[in-house]
């Protein structure tokens, strides 16, 4: 069934960086410091370039089945029974990230702001504004993201601050390479977790005018290189103002130094910049939730509201079993998951579609 919003390459460049500047931002550097050192920027230069090429793969893929989602198209490629599978596997994967997702800002909530609040109270508030924010049309979608964009560079202001700061030293960038290649590429393996959203591609490219032009790679290549520049530049500065032990044992760099940064007008720039951050991070549950609400209404073929409660409803019980067991058992399996339905099944179905030559001609194409 094909789809019936249009969105541009603007409107997909405000959704799709939104979905990637997730809950990966504060953590980022100090992962990344446990494996590539001070050459962690490198490893997010990698990473990116990795994405990228990804990109051009799920592009491939996309074109060939304008206006049709992945929920659609892989009913095409290998078949009803299949392609069930498949999209039941995929909406699993996106529920997954979504838990993830709760639990993580849960937790960093409650170690920097809310220490006494039970974890199950946040958690259901995140429910609610899931449900709140993704019971919508591909529109009201867009435009909220449109709206919620002006606090990434917001983000990037509040972190200017520290430019002042005498602690900040450029010489633990140096020597740039000194932790070896091999390294570095290991560094990518945890750096790519936090680049993960660009596989919601296979959903928003169905909502594209003009699906099969070129410009609709751009917009998505434009959005990729800003995340990978956003992601490099926080690491950067990370590395800068605190010292290699210190990067080993600081969960997040980021909100450490800005809690100790103060200027005249504002104290705790921390609390600040997690505030503007969560706004961010809601943005990223509401994409994944829509995305997997699509899945769930052609799946068992209910209204897209009932999805987005059922979707929900499942997040929030899975968040709380994990919230108090062990989140380190979904972590390690998000870095599988990715590396499976973000890479490897892309691959495998634009391959089927070369060689069997599968293909889905498009009578809705918009100017």
């Amino acid at each position: 069934m094909k789809v019936k919003g249009r969105i541009s390459s603007v409107n997909l460049f405000y959704v799709l960086a939104q979905t990637m500047i997730g809950v990966g931002l504060l953590a980022l550097p100090h992962h990344t410091h446990h494996t590539a050192g001070s050459d962690g920027w490198i490893s997010i230069l990698f990473t990116g370039i990795l994405i990228q090429l990804i990109l051009l793969i799920i592009w491939f893929l996309c074109r060939k089945f304008p206006n049709l989602t992945l929920f659609d198209f892989s009913k095409v490629i290998l078949g009803k029974m299949l392609g069930t599978v498949l999209n039941f596997l995929y909406v699993m994967y996106l529920l997954t990230i979504i838990c993830y997702i709760f639990i993580i800002y849960t937790d960093t909530l409650k170690r920097w702001i809310l220490p006494e609040t039970p974890g199950w109270v946040l958690l259901l508030i995140f429910f609610i504004l899931l449900i709140y924010g993704s019971i919508c049309t591909i529109k009201n979608v867009i435009s909220l993201f449109s709206f919620l964009f002006l606090l990434i560079p917001l983000l990037f202001l509040i972190t200017f601050v520290v430019y002042d700061d005498p602690s900040m030293d450029i010489r633990y960038l140096f020597p740039i390479g000194h932790n070896g290649g091999w390294n570095i590429l290991k560094g990518t393996e945890d750096a790519f977790v936090s680049f993960i959203g660009y596989e919601t591609l296979l959903i928003y490219f169905a909502f594209m005018k003009r699906s099969k032009s070129i410009s609709v790679l751009k917009g998505a290549f434009f959005t990729i290189l800003f995340v990978t520049i956003f992601f490099m530049y926080i690491v950067i500065i990370s590395t800068m103002m605190l010292s290699p032990e210190e990067m080993k044992i600081t969960r997040e760099p980021v909100l450490y130094i800005l809690s100790a940064v103060e200027i005249r007008v504002l104290s705790r720039l921390d609390l600040i910049f997690l505030s503007f951050w969560g706004l961010v991070v809601f943005t990223t549950i509401i994409s994944y939730s829509f995305s997997a609400s699509i899945g769930i209404s052609k799946l068992i073929r209910i209204k897209h509201k009932f999805a987005v409660m059922l979707s929900g409803t499942f997040a929030l019980i899975v968040s709380i079993i994990f919230y108090y067991m062990e989140i380190t058992l979904l972590e390690e399996w998000l870095k599988y998951f990715s590396l499976i339905f973000g890479v490897i099944i892309p691959i495998v179905l634009l391959l089927i579609t070369i060689i069997f030559k599968r293909e889905a001609a498009s009578t809705y194409e918009e100017n």
